[in-house]
Parts: C-alpha cells; sequence; structure tokens
C-alpha cells in the first residue's frame, strides 16, 4: 500500500469560479461534471475533489486549454477526495485529474522514483520509460551525492520530454502568528520548529491543527494532522534542521558500509515516557510491524527496500523463519545492521521520517489502544488521560526527560483543530491562536497589512500538478507527447500564480522543489513550461497530423 500525497496537496485558493486570464477563454461554468466546454472534438477533462478548493485553479487551466487549442476543456469536480482517489486508484476515472507531491525527506529521488519509476506504488499514470528508470536507479546507486543529482537532472530531461504530469507550481507555505509568540520559524517542508518558539508569558503554545485521520501510529499516518502531533511526541533516528540538512538524533553514529549496507549505533539512556529505555529492538520491531502486510500500514512501502521485504502474502513476507525482515539484524542492545535489497544512497537521508519512528514494547500488547494513547520518545508528550480530545484539540507538554537536539523552550502545544482555516486565522488576528501554519486564500490580499513581520511566505516542497494517464486515448506514442507539450505549453502559469494566488506559488521549471539540494531551473527541454501559445497550437496541429483530434 502506498500513500498518495494528493491527502497533503490542498491548496488553498480564492473561493471563486471560473476567471478569465491573458490567454484564456470566457467560460463562465459551475463546479460540477456537467462542466460544458465550448471547444471542439472529444472532451479532456481535469478532476479534481471539490473539498480541496481546487475549482479556480482548474477553471483557468481548462479556460487556458479551450482559449489556446480550441479544444473542449472541462473541469471534472469529485465531491471529496477519497472518490477521485478511489477512482485514480482503481484506474476508472475518465481524464486527466490533479496530482501532487509534498517531499517525505529532503532528496530529489523522493519527488522522482515514487511517482514515476516503472510500477512505482505513486505512479498513478502508469507511465514507463527505460531511459528514466535507468537513471533513477544509476541516481539512488550513486554514493557521491552531486554526482547522483546528476542522474537525476538528466531522468528530469526525460519526463520533460514525455511528461506523465503536466508540472504547475510550487506551492508556497504563507504563515502568521500572534503578538504573543517569539522565534518562530517554518522549516523546509512547511511546518513550525516548535519548540525553538517562546512565549514571554510562559505556558503553551497554541497551534492550528486537524483532527488524525487515524490512531496515532508512526506506520499508519500520513496526514498532516496526524504527522505534526507525531513529529512532536517522537524521535527518530535522525532530525532534519530548518534547511533540510540531517542531524544525528536517537542516533549517535551512522555508518554507510556501502551502497546496501548501513550500520546503526544509537544513543545509550534515552527513554520513552513510560521510562522503558530505547534500545535497537524498539527500532526493528516497529520497523517489521510496518513491513508486514496483514498490518496493512500506509506507510508500508518505506520499507520495501529493505531485504526481505516482498510485497507476499503475510506468512511469506518474514521469510521462513518467521525472523522479520532479514536485513535487519540487532548486533547489541545499542546497535543494528540494515542490509538493502538494491543501493539506495540516500536511504540514511530517509530515517528521519515519521514511518522509521521506534516504539515501546507495550504498542504491541495492543497497537489499537496505543493508537488512542501514544507513547513516544521526543521533545513533546501527551498531558495525562484525555490529553486527545477527539474533533477538538490535542495537549502536549514538554518531556521533561527528553534528551536530544529539539529541548523545547517552551511549556508545551495546545494544537487546536479547526473546521476552517478562517476561522483559524480570526483566531490568530485576536491573539487567540499563536502559530497558524498555512494562511487562508481570502486572507492574501490583506495578510501582510494585518500580521507586518510576523508573516512569512516562503518556498516549501511541495510540488503540483496534473497527471495524465499514460494509455489515454490520443496520449500515447509521440502523438501523446505532442498533444501533452502543447498543453503544458498552453498553461499560463504566471498569471494564474499571480491573479489567483496571489504571488504564494511559484510557476515551476521542473518536477521537484526549490528547497531540495540539487534543484534546478535550467533543464534541458524546460521551455515545455513556459507559455507559448503559438507553439503549443503547432505542436497540437502535429499530433492531429498524426491522428485528429475527434
Amino acid at each position: 500500500m502506498k500513500r498518495n500525497k494528493l491527502t497533503l496537496t490542498g491548496a488553498a485558493v480564492l473561493g471563486v469560479g471560473a476567471i478569465a486570464l491573458a490567454g484564456c477563454g470566457s467560460s463562465d461554468s459551475g463546479s460540477g461534471d456537467d462542466d460544458a466546454g465550448s471547444g471542439s472534438g472529444p472532451e479532456f477533462g481535469i478532476a479534481f475533489n471539490a473539498d480541496g478548493g481546487h475549482q479556480a485553479w482548474v477553471d483557468a487551466v481548462t479556460n487556458n486549454l479551450e482559449g489556446t487549442l480550441g479544444i473542449n476543456a472541462v473541469a471534472n469536480s469529485f465531491p471529496d477526495f477519497a472518490s477521485m482517489r478511489d477512482e485514480i486508484t482503481n484506474r476508472t476515472i475518465d481524464g486527466a485529474f490533479r496530482s501532487g507531491w509534498q517531499a517525505d525527506y529532503p532528496g530529489l529521488y523522493n519527488f522522482l522514483g515514487p511517482l514515476y519509476a516503472t510500477n512505482a506504488g505513486s505512479n498513478d499514470g502508469d507511465y514507463s520509460s527505460e531511459d528514466f528508470d535507468s537513471l533513477i536507479a544509476e541516481g539512488i546507486g550513486t554514493e557521491d551525492p552531486a554526482a547522483a543529482n546528476e542522474f537525476y537532472t538528466q531522468a528530469q530531461e526525460v519526463l520533460l520530454q514525455d511528461l506523465p504530469a503536466i508540472p504547475l507550481w510550487y506551492q508556497n507555505v504563507v504563515a502568521g502568528w500572534s503578538e504573543n509568540v517569539e522565534n518562530v520559524q517554518i522549516d523546509w517542508h512547511s511546518v513550525p520548529i516548535f519548540h525553538e518558539i517562546t512565549k514571554a508569558e510562559g505556558g503553551q503554545i497554541t497551534v492550528n491543527g486537524s483532527e488524525p485521520q487515524n490512531p496515532l501510529i508512526p506506520t499508519s499516518t500520513n496526514e498532516v494532522g496526524g504527522g505534526k502531533i507525531l513529529d512532536a511526541m517522537f524521535a527518530g533516528l535522525v532530525s532534519y534542521q530548518a534547511d533540510g540538512s540531517v542531524q544525528n538524533d536517537v542516533a549517535e553514529e551512522i555508518t554507510v558500509d556501502s551502497p546496501t549496507q548501513l550500520t546503526v549505533k544509537i544513543r545509550e539512556g534515552l527513554m520513552f515516557t513510560n521510562g522503558e529505555e530505547v534500545t535497537a529492538d524498539n527500532f526493528i520491531k516497529a520497523w517489521n510491524y510496518g513491513a508486514e502486510q496483514e498490518n496493512a500500514q500506509l506507510s508500508q512501502y518505506f520499507f520495501e527496500d529493505i531485504e526481505g521485504f516482498e510485497n507476499v502474502p503475510e506468512e511469506e513476507i518474514y521469510g521462513a523463519q518467521g525472523d522479520g525482515l532479514s536485513g535487519l539484524n540487532q548486533v547489541d542492545d545499542y546497535t543494528f545492521e540494515i542490509t538493502l535489497n538494491k543501493p539506495a544512497s540516500d536511504f540514511a537521508q530517509r530515517l528521519g521520517y515519521s514511518a522509521y519512528y521506534p516504539l515501546p514494547d507495550v504498542a504491541f500488547e495492543d497497537m489499537e489502544a496505543f493508537g488512542e494513547n501514544p507513547i513516544g520518545n521526543g521533545p513533546y508528550m501527551p498531558n495525562g488521560e484525555g490529553a486527545w480530545t477527539h474533533d477538538e484539540q490535542m495537549d502536549l507538554v514538554a518531556n521533561p526527560d527528553y534528551d536530544g537536539v529539539r529541548t523545547p523552550d517552551n511549556e508545551g502545544i495546545l494544537v487546536k483543530f479547526y473546521a476552517s482555516q478562517d476561522a483559524a486565522y480570526a483566531d490568530l488576528l485576536s491573539n487567540n491562536l499563536d502559530v497558524l501554519d498555512q494562511l487562508p486564500d481570502s486572507a492574501f490580499e490583506k495578510y501582510e497589512e494585518e500580521l507586518g513581520d510576523r508573516s512569512v511566505n516562503q518556498p516549501a516542497a511541495i510540488f503540483q500538478s496534473f497527471t495524465i494517464p499514460q494509455e489515454m486515448e490520443h496520449f500515447s506514442g509521440e502523438e501523446g507527447k505532442l498533444r501533452r507539450q502543447a498543453i503544458s505549453m498552453a498553461i499560463d502559469r504566471e498569471s494564474i500564480t499571480d491573479v489567483i494566488f496571489q504571488g504564494t506559488r511559484t510557476p515551476a521549471s521542473d518536477f521537484t522543489s526549490p528547497v531540495i539540494d540539487g534543484w534546478s531551473d535550467d533543464l534541458e527541454g524546460g521551455e515545455v513550461l513556459e507559455y507559448d501559445p503559438e507553439k503549443a497550437m503547432e505542436l497540437w496541429e502535429e499530433a492531429n497530423e498524426i491522428s485528429p483530434w475527434e
């Protein structure tokens, strides 16, 4: 089971209907599957979930396509993410669909391999390219980061020719804070660095959040609401600094012995909040639990590179001896070895992600109960019984026994669950909320005036696109390449990000993010992401000579 990052990329947009921009048509369509385009030929639809605030930009893009290419482009609305996700998973969706990715860890491979490698779990468009696969494999098997990034650059140049997804823009994080707090900083993946925030009068800092979709188990949490809480409660082998650089946390040392072999030594004397010491065994048991198919963990795929993992029935996943992932070998109480089934040069970098957190022994006695009352080893812990009030808040206090790189400079975090970002923003303005990590679209015009220097608008590791399935009629082979390039060059990204997103998005020049080391805005073939209506129409007509759009 793979995580689909669409759950994490609900872009806030202005609450408006179809909008005409430079080079766009003048459609005034509403928000439903019956939105009728005025162009000719078959319908080209872009599906989106109506509960995510995507109507305005999808309407703008379809207007671009109608106005430039003269095709019948429409916005197809699904009532919610779940219903659209089901059709994408089952390959029953009719047409293109919105897509996106928020990084798990700060590496180029994380944006490329999981989405576009042949048969990768999040490859929703079923793209397959031997050239791309070869370059990605070369990159992930290369120990030198600079050399690896060069392979990823070449792999992206293949993507720019094929365009399995149409890159749109990078999503910025637009956040603000109250007059009550200082030292607020937003990190590389758009999350406030909670432990550094200070409050003059003391007490907890109050932050926005949402009800976790699942019990709070690290390998079963793949959305922002639960992830924010887990990251505060747990510490992994490594953690990420504001710029995405890696620093050891629970780990004393991680030695990369070869592209397929790592040795991890953890620090002695670290404790879970129930008094249990953190040992190598706590990591090994937690990772085995996450890998076991019977447990159906959402982050199961994070363990697929470890030797012994196979996508087979549960009784076979641990092999004949039933010893768990054969690639995990405990050397002593504080040391274990990781053997990978293929080279993964960035594996050590991945180990700050929540799927790799340790679990105390008590978790395995009743995992469901543990998920309701989790016991972590991080800088914060639940404030006694009833700390999690469902649909209202999570009450966390500083963990006095935490000994790591994220020691809190405050007394705790009260995560308040809001039904809307507008309600959270109103509380922020009245100083009843200390930190809001995503301002509502309704505040884009005025937040700088209302908050002054208590706000940021900065790039985040979030990429937005829409996917055209590989075998969609008219979109495979040479004809498909020409049509995909034409569609890309018919989109006025600059106008959309300026008018709809008011500078809170940046037009994409690749498939990754500017905050990731190795990112480049100078890829060969990058002109297909530039707005060029004349070239777009020329490419479309070339495709029509192969097979008419009818």
